[in-house]
């Protein structure tokens, strides 16, 4: 008995451990921070500036960060990046796939451990030299020995570094750190890995005033949250771990509450309510202080000192594709172009032999084929990149861009392309094509992989236009079947009229031509193929046809005559 009480107080424990995340709706892992309703941004310190040394060269330092327990494995790529001096310092172990430049020189700070892969262009001078690792002492260091910096970038688990050469007007002179999202750079387009647990939500589309929860557990690290909030009336519960503070500006018609500082539109406003983290005691909290259904609420876990979050005003239910707005992406931003080519070849077989003229047209109702490959660059871009992996493809017919489904085709030649196959898609608007695929060019090891690169093929086709009024097909044994059956039934209509000549003596008038006609093969009403034309039915019969007609009438109507005189 004591062990069944036991069982049903674990169950029971279990089962309401299992509610927490669903207390208040059921949660989901938001893809790269950022849905319809909510996006969330790392921040951290850096600078860019318009500061070029004396010899015409930019200065750049990278600070490459990791998580608890992480290697750091990136990909920095130099090729389209100025003339310049790359300083690296970082205290984690490094492994990094370099593509080169022969204009820029690398500096390695002496604490720090890098691994450099095979690099295209060359390999690249790297200096290793000895200095602290803290920020201050890095910008001393490099404006005494190059007389300024660039730019000041702190990487969090980068999983790409892209210098693109782009500058910026209006920049300060000298580098001045301040927080930063990856969006803000002037020179680089970064890319930081994201876990599938850092943002957690969900929403539900609001039928009164919207209301929106934030909960950050106790054990998570972040100190400053900067809000952004849309201009509407909104309603908010935020709560954070001891220490947090809410930034809110331009914020005019909103209620809130939290258990941290706020800092509203430039004014420190302190709260000293206790919330707890537990979804089920936030949902009582909620229902008891606004007495309102919850419109969205999200658990973050991004275990940094400093986020920027958007609340979106989401006015439908959410969609695949994320809305972002105009204020997180900022107009400087760098292309996420990267500089290695891929070419894509379309076939109208899977041999792959004859590819399709990008000025002629394919039937709508076949499949396509698709090769994919890089440009041919030497037997270096061959060593580093040995494998193309296809996420996903997609037609642009306007307006409409329909994603298609694909299959990947088996290739067993040397440095093979991705074959992939298609089928085609019957109804979209336009006979003007646009396939493009997101592509990742992938090391050897497969522990590298280039980030997404699009690549794109135009196709013409031909719409197809299926039959409405279909025709009957007949072969050679239905048509002697036809005209055996048609030859029975001359037969005993023949021997039916004369049956009826013998036994009753007057003979039986059919318009055999009439049924003829009908029964012709190639006559069948509503038939557009028919091999001849229907004709139409005589409405005057022929001379004898009259005479014979005449007597049988005028005979039948004489006999009452006589009979009643």
């Amino acid at each position: 008995m004591r062990s069944v009480i036991c069982f049903i107080a674990l169950f029971l424990c279990l089962r309401t451990t299992a509610s927490d995340s669903s207390a208040i709706c059921e949660l989901e892992s938001v893809p790269g921070n950022r849905n319809d309703w909510i996006v969330l941004q790392e921040m951290s310190l850096g600078c860019c500036t318009d500061f070029t040394s004396q010899d015409g060269k930019e200065v750049h330092i990278l600070k490459l960060l990791s998580s608890p327990g992480e290697e750091i494995i990136s990909q920095l790529f130099l090729t389209e990046a100025n003339p310049s001096v790359v300083i690296i310092t970082s205290r984690s172990k490094l492994n990094i796939m370099l593509l080169g430049n022969t204009e820029v020189n690398i500096y390695v700070t002496n604490n720090t451990s890098i691994h450099m892969m095979k690099s295209v262009g060359g390999p690249p001078q790297t200096n290793i030299t000895s200095f602290p690792d803290s920020d201050s002492e890095v910008l001393k260091w490099a404006v005494e020995t190059f007389g300024g910096v660039t730019s000041f970038t702190t990487a969090r688990d980068p999983e790409s570094i892209t210098f693109t050469g782009i500058k910026v007007a209006q920049r300060p002179s000298t580098c001045v750190l301040q927080l930063e999202t990856p969006a803000d750079k002037c020179f680089i387009d970064l890319k930081l890995k994201s876990q599938s647990d850092e943002l957690k939500s969900c929403y539900k589309k609001p039928s009164e005033e919207p209301l929106h929860v934030i909960n950050i557990p106790d054990d998570i690290e972040i100190r400053n949250v900067s809000l952004h909030i849309p201009p509407k009336s909104t309603k908010l519960f935020l709560r954070g771990p001891k220490g947090t503070e809410w930034i809110i500006n331009d914020a005019k018609d909103i209620k809130w509450l939290t258990n941290n500082h706020i800092i509203l539109n430039g004014m420190r406003v302190p709260s000293g309510a206790t919330f707890s983290d537990d979804p089920r005691e936030i949902k009582k909290e909620v229902l008891l202080r606004y007495k309102s259904t919850i419109t969205s609420y999200s658990e973050i876990r991004l275990n940094v000192t400093h986020i920027q979050l958007w609340i979106m005003d989401s006015t439908s239910s959410p969609v695949v594709s994320p809305v972002v707005s105009a204020e997180v992406e900022h107009t400087t931003r760098a292309p996420s172009s990267f500089p290695v080519p891929l070419q894509m070849q379309l076939f109208s077989s899977p041999d792959y032999r004859l590819p399709l003229d990008p000025s002629s047209r394919d039937q709508s109702d076949k499949g396509f084929y698709a090769e994919i490959s890089i440009e041919s660059l030497g037997e270096e871009m061959v060593g580093i990149f040995s494998s193309i992996k296809v996420s996903s493809c997609w037609v642009r017919s306007m307006p409409v861009v329909t994603k298609i489904s694909f299959e990947e085709e088996p290739c067993n030649i040397k440095n093979c392309p991705k074959r992939l196959s298609f089928k085609m898609l019957q109804d979209l608007p336009s006979s003007s094509w646009d396939l493009e695929c997101a592509v990742k060019l992938c090391h050897e090891s497969r522990n590298f992989c280039t980030p997404e690169i699009q690549v794109k093929r135009s196709l013409q086709v031909k719409p197809y236009i299926s039959n409405q009024n279909p025709c009957f097909e007949f072969g050679l044994l239905a048509v002697l079947g036809i005209a055996f059956g048609g030859f029975l039934i001359g037969v005993l209509l023949t021997g039916a009229l004369w049956f009826i000549k013998i036994r009753t003596g007057h003979p039986v008038a059919l318009g055999m031509r009439s049924t003829a006609a009908e029964l012709s093969v190639f006559s069948i009403s509503g038939c557009p193929c028919g091999l001849t034309k229907r004709q139409p039915v005589p409405t005057h019969p022929s001379p004898s046809e009259d005479s014979s007609a005449n007597a049988s009438i005028g005979s039948t109507q004489s006999t009452p005559t006589s009979s009643m005189a």
